[in-house]
């Protein structure tokens, strides 16, 4: 529903056994891999959506629910900060709104139309590019989303993209499942002069897209 207010996505941080209960991420690179260091994500770029968005860090609330992207900022996805940055091994995880009240579409409205093979790029303050690709694109019910397949330790840099999706309840207010976009690491590179000339879209961007 374009005219819903869509709050995305409320979730609790997963609980973790030990011995990832305190901090999941602390542990030795389990693969050995040549990972590039950390560096926070300034923007996000999938050419096949059209969609080249700023990137906001966001974390977890005094109810332990994650923070998301301001309803009124509908062109910004954002990114889930305590969790490893593109390029670190592990999951870096985006979210986003699929359409808000006043904008209608919004910044990851399309991402379920994302297909196996497409391409999404991550540009971090350091200049480097991290590219991955497309994996798979799953539905979940909100109350039934894997947790550890998506925040779980990974041996490697994986992507994970998430927003609402399913049918709107006018009720709760709220979508019933969220869409999540798993995708893989496959490679990085020295942002180019095309890469850093590329336009972001602007807060009407996504108006009057289907």
């Amino acid at each position: 529903m374009l005219g819903s207010v869509t709050p995305v996505p409320s979730l609790h941080w997963p609980e973790f056994g030990s011995p990832f209960k305190d901090d999941p991420f602390l542990i030795a690179d389990p693969a050995g891999g040549d990972w590039l260091d950390r560096s926070e994500p300034t923007r996000v770029d999938i050419d096949r959506l059209d969609v080249h968005a700023p990137l906001v860090a966001l974390g977890l609330d005094y109810r332990g629910n994650f923070e998301v992207p301001k309803m009124w900022r509908p062109h910004e996805a954002g990114w889930f900060e305590p969790g490893p940055t593109p390029g670190e091994f592990g999951p870096t995880v985006l979210m986003g709104h699929v359409d808000t009240e006043r904008s209608g579409p919004a910044v990851f409205y399309a991402v379920k139309r994302l297909k196996e093979g497409d391409e999404i790029e991550l540009t971090r303050e350091d200049g480097m590019v991290v590219v991955y690709e497309v994996t798979e694109v799953e539905s979940y019910p909100k109350k039934r989303l894997p947790y550890e397949d998506i925040f779980g330790v990974e041996p490697e840099p994986v992507l994970r993209l998430i927003t609402c999706g399913g049918e709107f309840d006018r009720e709760s207010g709220d979508y019933t499942e969220n869409v999540v976009v798993f995708a893989a690491y496959t490679g990085h590179h020295q942002a180019t002069e095309k890469d850093l000339a590329r336009p972001l879209n602007g807060r009407d961007a996504f108006k009057d897209r289907d």
